[in-house]
């Protein structure tokens, strides 16, 4: 008598990985069914002696808005193993679990008093309480990004996701890096101004 080598498995059908769907949770990120409009911006937000850091505007969808940012490093008088070293820090800014003074940070202003802090726990409102009733609060969280450069200038290019659409009134952008010398910076816009185009999203599938 023969016996085989491998055990005998079970019939039935077998799950199908591809079967399943990612359902989006609107705080964490943008639609992907949508055609955003874009908000025209185009101005410096902070500013070290070899740092800018610049708003690009922002994509309106119906139910948030992803702020486009750049953060630009120039080289400078350093030298080849300084040069490297900058790029690493300047690269590896969103670090959650670390709680340095000196790090990136950036925080809204909405026009209702609500002030958002990227590096609180999931964006919230300062003084949000999670277990908090009524209306869900207003997040803000990175979209992530990419980045280039070569050897005498880096560049890095962020996303702020901010859900739901911001309140009617002034949003600020507030910035700062003490490790790359950018003091507490701010820009202003109108969130009425992007309030409004949400209304011109269009579906991407019809």
């Amino acid at each position: 008598m023969s016996f085989s080598f491998f055990p005998v498995e079970p019939s039935g059908d077998h799950e199908n990985p591809f079967d399943e769907r990612h359902e989006r949770q609107p705080s964490f990120e943008p639609p992907r069914d949508e055609v955003p409009v874009l908000f025209p911006a185009s101005e410096v937000v902070g500013r070290g002696d070899d740092v800018v850091i610049a708003l690009m505007g922002a994509r309106v969808y119906s139910d948030g808005i992803e702020i486009l940012l750049d953060r630009h490093l120039r080289r400078g008088g350093r030298d080849a193993r300084e040069w490297q070293l900058a790029q690493m820090d300047f690269n590896g800014h969103f670090h959650m679990g670390e709680r340095s003074p000196d790090r990136l940070r950036w925080g809204l202003a909405l026009g209702d008093g609500q002030h958002l802090l990227v590096d609180e726990a999931f964006g919230m409102r300062m003084d949000q309480d999670s277990s908090d009733e009524g209306p869900a609060p207003h997040t803000v969280r990175p979209t992530g990004g990419g980045g280039n450069g070569g050897g005498d200038e880096y560049v890095m290019h962020d996303g702020l996701w901010l859900h739901p659409l911001p309140p009617e009134g002034p949003l600020e952008i507030v910035v700062k890096w003490p490790a790359f010398g950018v003091a507490e910076s701010r820009v202003v816009l109108d969130a009425g101004r992007i309030r409004a185009l949400a209304a011109s999203v269009r579906p991407l599938w019809p």
